[in-house]
């Protein structure tokens, strides 16, 4: 498996359905999904994406749905994903969002052999996976390797602090079983959470518990956070008048400098092994993430003066920055926008899942059940990492019903308008 493919999105079974096409659609008969709003139909797996991967972004969709709990970026804990879904199926008496009353989160099995690691219960997790319909999409649909994300380029500015990703920063502390390993803190929702470090790709945001030369002065009435405007720290640092605490103004620098640390690193699952790079748009593992800070503070041209940088003790250090940059849980400003591959607004952060009867498929309802009892499935689509969450974790949203067995001769002929892909040539 190679290192990176890219993000061309080669989608090679994905058809778009639009009604934005009604001429069009209507001389298809029949198409695959139905054509009753913007759906993706995934060949691959037989059902139909809501095209629009972050619909409860939307606060006019929101306020029509009578939702309680969604964050303003469309964020929302696992229970509100369930109320989500059963109020797109209520709609209209039960005629349901877009004339469909059968959306549903995407399933996952219990146990998937495609995945690279298994955790408690007997939970598949990791990379790989391609047995669930998410990591089905991102692997088989969008085409994409891990750990590629799905929208790469994206990155915010909040204050004087730019780059900052929606994924997982790492933070020192390992609490071991408590939280299932390594801390980490999102900016995206505001939230912290442990993970394994075997395989875990996420971004490093570098501090210094001072004030250091050319330190912006602190006044009543000023931003807790101020940009360093003199000395060797202008324009790259910033100062947290509440903590003290220095921060490099670029929130996700390993994208842009890699201090030497390049080439690929081995992962082994049983009997398969993948190589995947050491820095892939800034994320990394935790591992090189150690080494990239010790390279930080041992090269001149880049380390600002100071010999101190370090990821931070805890997650405590980011959530106070995350509040006095005077960021809530759900920050719109930290949000996707746009394509990526057929769809629209398909975060780079984790999405809900659930847990499947383990001898269905991708077509098959949620069984009700959790996996295991206080946590739930979920896929990273900023890395192709699928794993298990708890329930109160603030997560996206995107829903598909199964498709009806198209009855046409060919794939092409399914669709209104549809990308094929074969080896390097692709028709339209």
């Amino acid at each position: 498996m190679s290192a990176r493919v890219g993000n061309s999105f080669g989608y090679r079974v994905i058809l778009l359905l639009s009604i934005a096409l009604p001429s069009v659609a209507q001389s298809v008969s029949p198409d695959p999904c139905g054509i009753v709003g913007a759906v993706v139909y995934d060949a691959n797996q037989g059902v139909c994406w809501l095209a629009d991967a972050n619909l409860a972004g939307d606060p006019k969709i929101v306020a029509r749905m009578g939702v309680t709990g969604i964050n303003p970026n469309g964020s929302m804990d696992y229970q509100t994903a369930l109320n989500w879904v059963a109020a797109l199926n209520a709609l209209n008496n039960g005629v349901g969002f877009r004339g469909r009353n059968n959306w549903q989160l995407p399933v996952t099995p219990l146990a998937d052999p495609t995945c690279g690691d298994t955790g408690p219960n007997s939970a598949s997790f990791g990379p790989l996976c391609t047995g669930s319909a998410m990591g089905n999409l991102y692997y088989m649909g969008l085409h994409q390797t891990f750990p590629n994300s799905v929208a790469a380029g994206f990155a915010a500015t909040i204050g004087p602090i730019h780059n900052i990703k929606l994924s997982y920063y790492w933070a020192l502390q390992n609490n071991g079983s408590n939280t299932g390993g390594q801390e980490t803190f999102s900016f995206a929702n505001g939230q912290h959470g442990g993970t394994t470090t075997k395989d875990s790709f996420y971004y490093v945001l570098p501090m210094v518990a001072a004030a250091l030369s050319g330190a912006p002065s602190c006044s009543t009435g000023s931003p807790s956070v101020l940009a360093y405007t003199q000395g060797t720290f202008a324009g790259k640092a910033v100062f947290d008048c509440k903590t003290g605490i220095t921060w490099l103004a670029d929130a996700n620098l390993a994208a842009s400098n890699n201090f030497g640390i390049q080439g690929g690193i081995n992962l082994t699952y049983g009997s398969r092994t993948i190589t995947v790079p050491a820095i892939e748009g800034g994320a990394m593992l935790f591992e090189t993430a150690t080494q990239w800070i010790q390279a930080l503070n041992s090269n001149p041209s880049y380390n600002l003066g100071s010999l101190a940088w370090n990821m931070p003790p805890t997650y405590d250090e980011l959530q106070q920055l995350f509040a006095d940059l005077n960021l809530t849980p759900g920050d719109t400003r930290l949000l996707q926008r746009g394509a990526a591959g057929p769809f629209q607004n398909l975060q780079p952060f984790f999405y809900w899942a659930c847990e499947r009867n383990p001898s269905g498929n991708s077509q098959s309802a949620c069984n009700g059940s959790t996996a295991p009892e206080t946590l739930q499935f979920t896929f990273d689509f900023d890395y192709g990492f699928e794993t298990t969450s708890a329930l109160d974790q603030k997560y996206f949203v995107m829903v598909y019903y199964p498709a009806p067995a198209p009855v046409c001769t060919t794939p092409s002929a399914c669709c209104v308008s549809c990308s094929v892909t074969s080896g390097s040539r692709t028709s339209r």
